[in-house]
């Protein structure tokens, strides 16, 4: 029960980080003053095995220091979501966020993004810490 719970809030919240990021985006970029945000149910699994890989991740990294905990996290999203997206380059034909840049990598990470995916990384260790010092389930 605690394992599916934690899937589905890191798959709530990652989502809704998402959406509003681009909204943010979105407007910064093209003056969009609507705000619409956007992401894609393909996220949901993605955000949510994060849930049940940053515990024991967190574990195992807490005696070392922040920023090197920051950059593995990092290292370990930006990993995921090459994964997964090339994961779906091969089952679906496509991946949906498709990227295209010159600082894309095949069209499903963006070398852009690490500072996110580091802060995220953080963002993610705080809700887990969060979550266990609940008891919910």
């Amino acid at each position: 029960m605690k394992y599916l719970l934690l899937f589905f809030i890191y798959s709530f919240f990652g989502v809704g980080i998402e959406v509003f990021f681009t909204s943010i985006h979105d407007f910064i970029r093209y003056r969009d003053r609507s705000l619409k945000g956007r992401s894609y149910l393909w996220m949901f699994p993605i955000y949510g095995s994060l849930g049940l890989i940053i515990g024991p991740l967190y574990y195992f990294l807490r005696p070392i220091h922040f920023l090197l905990r920051g950059l593995i996290y990092m290292v370990v999203i930006f990993a995921a979501e090459f994964c997964y997206g090339y994961f779906l380059k091969l089952i679906i034909g496509k991946c949906p966020w498709e990227y295209k840049s010159r600082w894309a990598i095949k069209g499903v990470v963006k070398v852009t993004y690490l500072p996110f995916w580091l802060a995220y990384g953080y963002i993610a260790e705080l809700l887990y810490r969060g979550f266990t010092n609940i008891t919910i389930y």
